[in-house]
């Protein structure tokens, strides 16, 4: 098998594993926030100024979440341009002649 075909199939395994672990991070991310919304709505005590502070804080946590992604997305783009560039010439290996001997 070809090392780069190797190298190709080990980045898609790797960006399939970082994706998968994206989909699980925005899936727990979602059911807190559904889980402090009902708690929210169950409690009346809690002051308005910290009803903000949770949702600026969630609306923070998503952001980064999604500029986190980003971020991996363009290094995965990175590192598949580095493996479809055009493969550099190897150097001819030099001839022998009678005066190299």
């Amino acid at each position: 098998m070809d090392a780069m075909n190797v190298t190709r199939q080990m980045l898609a395994y790797q960006k399939q594993a970082v994706n998968n672990f994206q989909n699980m991070w925005d899936f727990a991310q979602t059911q807190t926030s559904t889980t402090v919304d009902r708690l929210m709505d169950q409690t009346e005590w809690v002051p308005q100024e910290s009803r903000q502070t949770l949702e600026n804080w969630r609306t923070l946590m998503k952001q980064e979440r999604e500029r986190f992604s980003a971020y991996v997305d363009q290094c995965f783009v990175v590192y598949e341009k580095m493996l479809d560039a055009p493969q550099a010439a190897t150097p001819a290996k030099a001839k022998k002649t009678s005066d190299n001997k």
